[in-house]
């Protein structure tokens, strides 16, 4: 079963990381927990068939966007992926479709005090770090790792053990029988018989249909997790480089703040400052360094939370070598749209789920034909001295039960199921046109920050000189409310570019978020205006109702999203 199930899996995961990723066939996956077979009408024999055959979505990529860079972040260079695996199964792509944004390059660094802080302080945080950790490797550690992925390739196995039981026809019976007369001399009987069902209407063959098409939900079910698992290590993956980027940042301001007091130092030595510019620079520097210390504490959390999703928790951090400005993608409203009904293994679930519905109002129909029961007795009399052999034939008469109650049953859960197809697909709509407006607002600001950021460094540098330099109108002051704006500036333009990346990720996956929630709840939910938006919205908005006592019970705990960078 394994050696069938890998290739499936391999296929997937390759698909939904963009690029050639693997996973070890020698691997055993380890059976978790799972809930009970899901229930329905048995009959002495079994359900079977094989998974349905699934439209192979297309592949497609486009150019990638031209990196730029505003400063030096002594960062290792980019690699150039990871080397080529074997691998085995189809691959499904899940980036975005179509051409990708144009390059937005960042405009030229301003030569002097912004390329060494930023060297200095990438080196003071990662010089003892581990080796660089690129996504591929990260991804490829969750995929044997996460033990969500474990839980649904157990639950397809469960489903296969059922296949292969309810599809054996029923045992026969076998017994010893024994008869005596009073008188004894009259009779005295003694043999064996055998017994037999014999299914009819080719309800076995209807059985394992249905079982076969509960395994293609199975499937896609697991497909559905893989994709969850690798999007949110993509998405955890930028927020580590945006806290990276951040604690540079932040390493850089504490350096310039610190220069800074030591030239209000040496212009109040030669009577061109004064005692209250001392006072401001020395309070400046002290509020930098509890910025730069909360910086650090981000980038812990980030990666805590990256290494708890790959599941190795122990993941000691290191340096990732991608920028977060790298090959964002440009996605256009009706092909996102069009590819997200087309592609989304949420909706192919659904589809089995209607199949196997459709299946079991055929089952309970033919039950209404009773099986037959064929008994064959063979004794001898031992005192009379005969061999006697007698067959019995028999089956329930469908009078009074003609399973009218399981059949309607089983066609209002196919009606329900049909009406939860088109509110799935209604409420995928509804998260990607959420996701597509927070994506375009988080692009519109990206592309100003990117505009405004070489004139606040240019602004730093002209009001440094003219300090320096003793000019008129030119105090400390200004100098760190110019350092202040760049500063903010640059963080905001790092948070955007990390949302940007997160809500990218999210429409290129197929709104697949939630990497470490049971496989149960993966099911597309609307969100409703006013709260967070996104799948992670969405599933705190259905973990509130269940706690005020709206619908069924959660399996186990959900997920917490982060909403912003």
């Amino acid at each position: 079963m394994r050696r069938r199930l890998f290739p499936v899996l391999l296929a997937w995961s390759t698909a939904l990381a963009g690029g050639v990723q693997t996973v070890r066939a020698d691997e055993t996956p380890m059976v978790a927990p799972s809930p009970p077979p899901r229930g329905r009408t048995r009959i002495a024999g079994a359900r079977s068939v094989g998974p349905g055959e699934a439209a192979s979505p297309r592949t497609s990529s486009g150019p990638a966007m031209s990196p730029g860079r505003a400063v030096h972040t002594a960062l290792p260079p980019q690699a150039n992926g990871p080397p080529e695996e074997e691998r085995a199964g189809r691959s499904v792509d899940f980036q975005g479709r179509g051409g990708r944004s144009p390059a937005l390059p960042l405009a030229t660094p301003v030569p002097g005090r912004f390329e060494e802080p930023f060297a200095r302080g990438a080196g003071a945080e990662t010089s003892a770090s581990p080796a660089p950790l690129s996504r591929a490797e990260l991804e490829s550690l969750a995929l044997r790792n996460n033990p969500t992925i474990k839980a649904a390739e157990a639950l397809v196995v469960q489903q296969e053990g059922l296949l292969r039981q309810l599809t054996r026809y029923p045992n026969p019976t076998a017994g010893w029988v024994q008869s005596t007369s009073s008188p004894r001399f009259q009779g005295a009987t003694q043999g064996a018989f055998i017994s037999q069902d014999i299914v009819t209407a080719g309800k076995l063959r209807v059985v394992g249909r249905a079982e076969k098409v509960e395994i293609e939900w199975r499937l896609w079910q697991l497909k559905a997790q893989i994709g969850r698992v690798l999007n949110d290590v993509r998405v955890r993956y930028y927020e580590v480089l945006g806290a990276q980027q951040a604690l540079l940042t932040a390493a850089d301001l504490e350096r310039l703040a610190s220069d800074d007091l030591s030239t209000v130092r040496q212009l109040l030595r030669a009577k061109q400052a004064s005692r209250p510019d001392e006072l401001q620079a020395e309070i400046h520097l002290s509020a930098v360094r509890a910025s730069l210390q909360e910086a650090r504490l981000r980038h812990q959390a980030a990666w805590r939370q990256l290494a708890n999703l790959v599941g190795v928790p122990q993941l000691p951090p290191a340096v990732l070598p991608e920028d977060v400005e790298e090959g964002i993608p440009q996605f256009e409203w009706v092909e996102s749209l069009h590819r997200l009904l087309a592609e989304s293994p949420v909706v192919r679930a659904q589809a089995a789920q209607i199949r196997e519905a459709e299946l079991e109002v055929q089952l309970q129909k033919r039950l209404m034909i009773p099986n037959i029961n064929v008994q064959v007795v063979i004794q001898r009399d031992y005192v009379k001295d005969f061999n006697q052999v007698s067959t019995l034939v028999s089956a329930p008469i469908p009078l009074w039960n003609r399973n009218r109650g399981n059949i309607i049953n089983a066609q209002g859960t196919l009606r329900q199921q049909q009406q939860e197809y088109q509110r799935l697909q209604l409420a995928l709509a509804d998260q990607l046109a959420a996701s597509f407006q927070q994506y375009q607002s988080a692009r519109n600001q990206v592309e100003h920050l990117r505009e405004i950021l070489p004139r606040t460094r240019e602004n730093v540098e002209l009001t440094t000189q003219g300090f320096k330099q003793g000019q008129a109108g030119f105090d400390f002051l200004r100098v760190r409310d110019a350092e202040d704006l760049y500063h903010q500036t640059r963080r905001s333009y790092i948070d955007a570019l990390t949302s940007l990346r997160k809500l990218a990720i999210e429409i290129s996956g197929l709104e697949l978020v939630g990497g470490l929630n049971p496989t149960e709840i993966g099911t597309a939910l609307q969100a409703t205006p006013g709260v967070p938006t996104g799948l992670g919205g969405v599933l705190l908005q259905f973990q509130q109702q269940q706690q005020t006592g709206l619908g069924g019970t959660l399996p186990g705990a959900i997920q917490s999203t982060v909403v912003g960078p």
